[in-house]
């Protein structure tokens, strides 16, 4: 027996236009996990946070004004987590330019 269960969402939902027409990706949670789902359209996800960007984002025009918050919190914690994630990809190219040089430099010498 398989310890994830695989739960589709967005069953009961109407057939999109052609424009936005997807299949909604299957999601495997673990059976010792409750996970946490959108209030709309029922879609599992492992962290609140992401469960606020979902609602922020799919159902802009439908969710509360504390859900909007938890936008807006979730969204800045995002955006602070890739400020950080870009500094240390430029300090990573950085080292690794240097590294380069340095190796260049006693290859010709």
């Amino acid at each position: 027996m398989s310890q994830h269960s695989t739960v589709p969402h967005d069953t009961d939902r109407p057939a999109a236009s052609a424009a936005t027409d997807h299949d909604p990706p299957e999601t495997a949670v673990p059976a010792d996990e409750e996970p946490v789902t959108c209030p709309y359209c029922g879609q599992p996800f492992r962290e609140s946070a992401t469960r606020a960007l979902h609602v922020g984002e799919q159902h802009a025009d439908a969710h509360s004004p504390a859900e909007g918050e938890a936008y807006e919190s979730a969204r800045e914690a995002e955006s602070d987590e890739l400020f950080i994630y870009h500094l240390r990809v430029i300090a990573a190219l950085g080292v690794l330019y240097a590294v380069l040089v340095l190796l260049y430099m006693i290859v010709l010498a």
